[in-house]
């Protein structure tokens, strides 16, 4: 068996409330797998999103407690009111992929901090400003960040990961997939908890 080309696909966003709930359960199966490649694609729930957190705030808040109660990870839901911020995932799913682009071994944590930097601390989640105060805590510079965030070539890069989403079959958010022995596999499709998944990928082979 060649499991040098065994592979774990993530495909998600980080302004996902379920990929936030199933953070927890991600980090159990990287370290479950630690030797197997861990490839992050961005998903594009609602990029290019029209409407407000304050059009959809019943809908999102009734889906935000539910994943706190299922998964305890902490929601702060003051953002909700503001009628003026809109759901646009895309901005926070280029900034995973310009952390790729800058320093590549930080894109899961830059990715776990900007879901926190939404859910928990309700940072303004369309403002470039937000992911550059997080991608200097990752040592990366706040001006080379910025240039590249605001470059059409890390635009395209998103827009390329979304389609690579849509190619792979992802047809909803957190999605697990996994190559091995030259075979791609569905893991999961929505939340699940990690003894499943890990369960599910030992029985098909995955060390």
């Amino acid at each position: 068996m060649n499991s040098q080309s065994d592979t774990l696909y993530y495909i998600g966003d980080p302004m996902c409330s379920w990929c936030y709930g199933f953070a927890p359960e991600l980090d159990q199966v990287r370290n479950t797998f630690k030797g197997t490649p861990f490839i992050m694609i961005m998903g594009g729930l609602r990029a290019g999103g029209k409407e407000t957190l304050g059009e959809l705030s019943g809908f999102l808040k009734e889906h935000w407690e539910e994943i706190n109660k299922l998964t305890n990870q902490k929601f702060k839901y003051d953002i909700l009111n503001k009628s003026n911020v809109l759901y646009d995932t895309e901005p926070a799913c280029r900034a995973i992929i310009v952390v790729e682009a800058l320093k590549p071994e930080a894109k899961y944590d830059y990715f776990k901090a900007v879901q926190q930097s939404f859910y928990y601390y309700n940072d303004q989640p369309g403002v470039a400003s937000t992911y550059a105060k997080i991608a200097i805590r990752f040592g990366i510079d706040e001006k080379t960040f910025l240039a590249k965030f605001n470059s059409q070539e890390a635009k395209q890069k998103t827009q390329a990961d979304f389609t690579m989403s849509q190619q792979m079959g992802a047809r909803g958010f957190p999605t697990l997939m996994a190559k091995i022995d030259g075979k791609l596999y569905l893991v999961s499709n929505g939340f699940q908890k990690a003894d499943r998944i890990i369960s599910a990928l030992k029985n098909k082979g995955l060390k």
